[in-house]
Order: structure tokens, then C-alpha cells, then sequence
């Protein structure tokens, strides 16, 4: 078996959602053999001296995590605008004609697919192929909208088949002279053309069906914005600090974007729950990390607190139980992932901080003491990293 083939092996055993519970239980039982075998001493969850109750494998095993590379996700969808990767970049914006004849910068639909196409094919990290160990499902949007040539597979929640593909060659060769986004849909076969309004609107030019593609791998402008006040205003019964809420306008981040508002879904819908605590504060703030920049965004139920045991699998996330497990899944290699609240450990209420995810080296503890006047509610903590040049 070669190294890739390990990888796609490993990706799957580790993200496999149809295991059953004993299943992944005697998974991690086996990888956690395998560490202790190769380590004389397990580093132990949350301190030196963990309770009685809780075996050494067991405290392996929280260790066990899947590679978590969002800087990867980061320069591969920068790509699609920088100048060093042109073709790329003028999949999702407009070409520019060349000063000195007045022409588009590519002759045929044939010549800028192989040119992009290149791009996509490269072996120094940033190739589509390695995208998808680290998200399939960016990895199938990127795919099923600019590789694939019959148009038979759809992308993005909308579930469009409309791309790069064979009818978009056919039409360019047709209409010398012209670039893909002056296209119309409706020269489109009409079994591939959306049957509804998308985000209110008609789709009229490929241009619209590229600016879908682009809102699927990047929070533009707003959109974050709008996306979170969307799914947090749903509950009556919640209020949110505007004021707070107003610092999400203008950042802008390349991720998967439908996969982070699924885990903002989960984490609304818990909160939601806790019906006894209304104030929301959502805010956003630039912080440095990893020696360059990030996002971190922070999202906090007044005065909610866990209060459960540090050591309860729901909340270490493990074996898929519970929802910060979900949020967890849904937030590999996008983004650092922790929550900040009081737990309980070795029988004492404690504030705390776990790191589900974490791209810091060196990586900090799974469990983190905090002084409590830090700690105001159980708070989501999202880090989003921006493209860092080298």
C-alpha cells in the first residue's frame, strides 16, 4: 500500500461516521495500544494526575486526532486570486484583455481549462488531490465545478450541475471572442439549468454561477455577518448584543463556507436549548497566531456553563457522541476549534478551556486552566487563518 493509499485508509477509519459506537470505541482502543507501545509514558488529557477511573489507554486516546491543516485549506483556495496563478484566478473573475491586442488572454476554452487544469494537477502541496484528505466535501465543489466535463455530479447546496464543463466548451467554440461569464444559463441544457430562484435571485449569466461557486469558498465582505445573524436570530427567546455582533462586518476568509455554517447550526441549536440563559455576545477580533494572522471568532452564552466532567466522553468528543463531536467533524482543517466554560475535574468546578482543534505549534494542552473572570458563559471559539506569504 502506498503512502497516498495509507492516507485515504487512515482519513477513513478515523472520519468513518458508520461505525457503530463499540466500533469506534475498539478503534480508538487500538490506536491508543499502538501509542502506548511506542511511548513509555501517555500524555495524560488534562494533568498530571488523572482520576483513578480513567485507564491509561482511555487517556491515550484523547490524544489520537486526525492531522489538522487549515493553513492548507487557506493557500490552496487563495489561488483562485492570486496573480502567480492566473488561469486559476480567472475561473471566478472576469479575464482582462491583453493591453497590446485587446484579446482575451486565452484563445480557446480548451487552452484555459489545460492552463487551470495545471494549476489544479500540482504536486508541491496545494493540488486539488490533497485537498481532498483534508475536505472531501470542498474537494467535490471544486471538482464537480471546474473538472468535471459532463456536467453530471452537483456542487454546493444548491445541488447545480452548471461548470466548467462540456457545454460551456461547446458554446465558446461557438462565440469566438467571448469569455465564459458572458454565457447565458439558458444556453445551458435545460435539465441542468436550476429550476428556482438561488439567494432570491435568477440566475441570468455563468457570472451568477460563479459568484455561487466563490460564496462556497470564501466569506466575502458580509456574508459572515449575515450568516450568523441568520441562524442565531431564529429563537424569540434569544437576544443578541448588536454592538458586539457588528465587529463580524468585513472579515473576509477563505474556508468551506457551507461546512462552517453547518457547525454554527449545531452550535445554535445548543444554545437554543438553554432557553434559561438569553444573551447572546457573538463578536469577532484579529488576533496573531501561527506568526501570521487570524480570525478568531467568539461566540458566548451569558452566564450558560457546562458543569459536567472534563472526562465525559460528550465532552472530550469522542466516538462521534454528542454535538461537539459533530461541530468538531465539521470543522476539521477549516479552522482551530475549542470552548471555554467550567467543568469539573477530579471533583472541583474549574474554568477551562479544551482545544478540539489546534494548527499551534507546539500544540497546547487538550485542557486549559483559565482564570474565571475570563470566562463569562460557554463560549465557541472558531480561528480562522489568513493566507500567509512566504
Amino acid at each position: 500500500m502506498g503512502n497516498l493509499d495509507k492516507q485515504y485508509f487512515l482519513n477513513f477509519i478515523l472520519n468513518n461516521k458508520n461505525l457503530t459506537r463499540n466500533q469506534a470505541r475498539k478503534r480508538n482502543s487500538l490506536l491508543a495500544r499502538d501509542y502506548l507501545s511506542e511511548n513509555k509514558e501517555p500524555c495524560n488529557a488534562i494533568d498530571e494526575t488523572p482520576p483513578s477511573s480513567t485507564s491509561s489507554a482511555e487517556i491515550a486516546s484523547l490524544q489520537i486526532s486526525t492531522k489538522h491543516e487549515p493553513q492548507r485549506i487557506v493557500a490552496f483556495l487563495h489561488q483562485f486570486t492570486d496573480n502567480n496563478t492566473l488561469a486559476l484566478k480567472y475561473t471566478s473573475h472576469f479575464w482582462d484583455k491583453k493591453t497590446d491586442t485587446g484579446e482575451y488572454p486565452y484563445s480557446s476554452f480548451g487552452e484555459f481549462k489545460k492552463a487551470y487544469m495545471a494549476i489544479l494537477d500540482n504536486s508541491d502541496g496545494n493540488s486539488l488531490d490533497s485537498i481532498r484528505l483534508l475536505c472531501e466535501h470542498l474537494w467535490q465543489i471544486v471538482r464537480n465545478f471546474l473538472v468535471n466535463d459532463d456536467a453530471k455530479y452537483p456542487w454546493s447546496q444548491y445541488k447545480l450541475k452548471i461548470g466548467y464543463n462540456k457545454y460551456l466548451e461547446e458554446w465558446m467554440d461557438s462565440h469566438s471572442g467571448n469569455q465564459p461569464f458572458s454565457m447565458p444559463i439558458s444556453s445551458f441544457p435545460q435539465s441542468i439549468q436550476p429550476k428556482a430562484l438561488i439567494e432570491g435571485k435568477t440566475l441570468v449569466y455563468f457570472s451568477d454561477v460563479v459568484d455561487i461557486f466563490k460564496r462556497c469558498i470564501e466569506f466575502r465582505d458580509n456574508d459572515l455577518f449575515f450568516a450568523v445573524m441568520k441562524i442565531f436570530k431564529e429563537s424569540p427567546d434569544h437576544k443578541l448584543d448588536m454592538k458586539l455582533l457588528n465587529t463580524l462586518r468585513g472579515r473576509s476568509m477563505y474556508t468551506d463556507t457551507e461546512l462552517i455554517k453547518d457547525a454554527l447550526r449545531i452550535i445554535a441549536r445548543n444554545i437554543f436549548h438553554r432557553s434559561s440563559f438569553p444573551e447572546l455576545k457573538i463578536s469577532c477580533k484579529l488576533i496573531s497566531a501561527n506568526g501570521g494572522e487570524a480570525i478568531q471568532l467568539r461566540i458566548l452564552q451569558q452566564d450558560s456553563f457546562s458543569d459536567k466532567d472534563v472526562n465525559d466522553p460528550k465532552i472530550q468528543a469522542l466516538d462521534g457522541e454528542g454535538d461537539l463531536a459533530r461541530i468538531k467533524t465539521k470543522l476539521l482543517n477549516l479552522c482551530d476549534f475549542s470552548v471555554e466554560s467550567r467543568f469539573r475535574i477530579n471533583e472541583e468546578l474549574k474554568f477551562c478551556r479544551i482545544n478540539y482543534l489546534s494548527s499551534i505549534d507546539p500544540l497546547p494542552s487538550r485542557v486549559e486552566e483559565i482564570e474565571g473572570q475570563e470566562c463569562e458563559g460557554f463560549t465557541y471559539i472558531l480561528t480562522f487563518y489568513s493566507y500567509k506569504h512566504e
